[in-house]
């Protein structure tokens, strides 16, 4: 394995991940010291409301349709500036994960996947990734209400349903906590980034993607799937244009097609939260925070795959 491979190839990874990170960061902190937060949390605060949550945590659900990166680092910036408990944390955070469909729509679906499986089995994947999101709209639904109570949160001592007065905090502290911030953040992604490429290079990933083909005979696909199955986890959009080839081709139907997709997701999914997500909701919210919010979230939408494959088994 080349150590300077591998480091460039985490370079490459994580500085404009970084970048994103700081600028959310930054962001947040401005925010919090002009007051601004209280106009921009107005375009969310009918969905956090609707989920029982302050009002304040509109800015990030507003902010999640640019970055979800950027609306984590404002939810961990007011959960340390005691603006937000952890339980209201970690709810915010999965809600934001809500919007992910009407983001990626203009950017993924629409220009990719249904261009590249065809009108009917694009539609019916798309829609397998929009139940993915109601089914964290539906958990955070139901924790909020038996996990949370209703309160006015408390902004520079002044009720968020009020228009804020100036802040006596000064735009020094605010740079001093996004310094001592974003280096506690990027240096627990950039480690953790390492650790998770030094396992690729090592060929853990391979073996894990080959030692899952066995499996695809249970659930009656053909043979001629498999390469683009092994493609597909490691690269979804190199792994669905494969896929909308044998289906255009009329090498497999669109029973088959749907079978394959929904059967490497379920593995696709683990190696993509720990590739990319987990690290970052780790270094983002912490150890805890982190894991659980990632688990939630991967568990849910591994849960959505797993019925709508078992239920394209059986048509």
């Amino acid at each position: 394995m080349d150590i300077l491979i591998l480091l460039n190839k985490v370079l490459s990874f994580t500085v404009p991940t970084l970048l994103i990170m700081a600028v959310g960061l930054a962001v947040a902190e401005i925010l919090m010291e002009t007051g601004i937060l209280y106009k921009i949390s107005k375009l969310g605060r009918p969905l956090s409301r609707f989920a029982n949550l302050p009002e304040v945590c509109g800015v990030a659900i507003a902010t999640a349709m640019l970055s979800f990166l950027a609306a984590n680092t404002m939810l961990q910036s007011m959960r340390e500036n005691k603006v937000l408990t952890d339980r209201e944390t970690l709810l915010a955070s999965l809600l934001t994960g809500v919007v992910a469909p009407v983001k990626e729509t203009f950017t993924y679906h629409l220009p990719v996947i249904l261009p590249a499986l065809g009108l009917y089995t694009g539609t019916i994947y798309i829609a397998t990734l929009w139940l993915g999101s109601f089914s964290l709209l539906f958990f955070v639904m139901v924790a909020s209400r038996i996990l949370l109570r209703d309160r006015k949160v408390e902004w520079h001592g002044v009720r968020v349903n009020n228009v804020p007065h100036k802040t006596s905090r000064s735009f020094r502290s605010a740079l001093f906590r996004f310094t001592k911030r974003f280096a506690r953040i990027g240096g627990t992604f950039l480690l953790v980034t390492l650790v998770v490429f030094t396992l690729m290079e090592t060929g853990l990933m391979t073996k894990i993607e080959y030692s899952i083909m066995p499996l695809s005979e249970k659930i009656r696909l053909p043979g001629v799937v498999l390469p683009a199955i092994a493609t597909y986890i490691a690269s979804p959009i190199i792994g669905i244009s494969m896929m909308g080839s044998l289906r255009r081709d009329h090498v497999v139907n669109d029973n088959q097609a749907i079978r394959a997709l929904l059967f490497g997701s379920i593995f696709m999914l683990p190696l993509l939260y720990m590739r990319f997500y987990f690290p970052q909701w780790v270094s983002v919210f912490g150890l805890k925070l982190g894991l659980i919010r990632g688990l939630i979230s991967v568990g849910l939408v591994m849960m959505v795959r797993t019925t709508m494959l078992l239920v394209f088994m059986n048509l």
